[in-house]
């Protein structure tokens, strides 16, 4: 199968970890990286054995050997630096959340669509054998009919207005930040709410700090969930049916334990094999589509991404409201 060259735009955190996950991936090429600062690029070039690094993201864009781009940058800039990347051309893949908004994700789509380009959020989860398995499971009837999930996702985080994590310029927030992930396996799971609920405790900066929210779905079954950065929550999954329940273990959103438990027989484990950090997965699947002349994934679809989107719209407007 063909070689597929990465370019990693933006080298922070969340860059090094994906960086990682394609050393599993023997389709990557790791390339080249971009950062504002060239020092940082080259540092991380030879950290993560990239070929090249450059010091503007515009110059590593125009760069015709780039087949793929990683949007790794702060949430507020996703957007941004999606839209620059597809009109020099290349294919996209862009770290959750997609955009800060409906309308941006929309734009998005748009010129991904007339570019004839292929874009994908990158929200990591949906691919990994765990979160696979327990939809499974679920499918298959394991635990009976769903009735309830209930996901949480919370650490404590030091306070800084102006960091990420809560300054409101930069997308901060905990639902944005991991109240989506929550969110988007109840959407995987049980499709878009019927009713939607939403409260917040809000942080000095006036983004959320922890909100709770509770959605009620066409099949019957509800969702309550839980993102926070004022403490340390379980970040389990549970869905619970008629005879039992699904567990995936902490933390839920990355390569996990899955186990179930029916009625008061002992909690049993799913057998899971996993491959690389986790990230490998979703870079995996770029490269089949690509290699499919697919310019969006069926197992991630861009409609879904939009329908995410909408989702946390709409629990933002709920909490935002409150809180005047």
């Amino acid at each position: 199968m063909k070689q597929y060259k990465w370019a990693i735009l933006g080298a922070g955190h969340i860059a090094e970890k994906f960086s990682d996950g394609l050393k599993s991936c023997p389709q990557a090429q790791r390339y080249a990286v971009a950062s504002r600062s060239l020092e940082k690029a080259e540092a991380f070039r030879q950290q993560y054995g990239f070929e090249k690094a450059y010091g503007s993201y515009e110059e590593m864009l125009v760069d015709p050997s780039v087949d793929i781009v990683y949007v790794a940058t702060p949430n507020n800039l996703h957007f941004e630096h999606t839209i620059m990347s597809l009109h020099a051309g290349k294919a996209v893949l862009c770290e959750k959340p997609f955009g800060m908004n409906g309308e941006q994700v929309e734009q998005m789509i748009e010129t991904a669509k007339e570019n004839h380009l292929f874009l994908m959020e990158a929200l990591w989860s949906r691919f990994l054998p765990s979160m696979l398995s327990m939809k499974s499971e679920m499918e298959k009837g394991r635990i009976g009919k769903p009735l309830l999930l209930q996901a949480d996702f919370g650490f404590k985080a030091k306070y800084d207005g102006e960091s990420r994590l809560f300054n409101p310029t930069l997308g901060g927030g905990s639902v944005f930040d991991i109240g989506i992930y929550p969110l988007f396996l109840s959407l995987y799971l049980f499709g878009y709410p019927t009713d939607i609920k939403a409260t917040s405790i809000p942080a000095p900066s006036g983004t959320d700090m922890t909100t709770s929210i509770l959605l009620k779905h066409k099949g019957g079954e509800m969702s309550l969930l839980t993102s926070s950065f004022a403490m340390r929550t379980e970040s389990e999954a549970k869905v619970y049916g008629e005879d039992g329940c699904l567990r995936l273990c902490r933390m839920f959103h990355m390569p996990t334990d899955l186990t179930y438990k029916i009625g008061d027989e002992q909690e049993n484990r799913v057998d899971i094999q996993t491959i690389g950090n986790g990230y490998n997965y979703e870079a995996m699947e770029v490269m089949r589509c690509l290699e499919n002349g697919s310019t969006e994934s069926k197992l991630h679809p861009l409609s879904f991404s939009k329908e995410l989107m909408s989702l946390m719209d709409k629990v933002n407007a709920l909490i935002n409201e409150k809180d005047k």
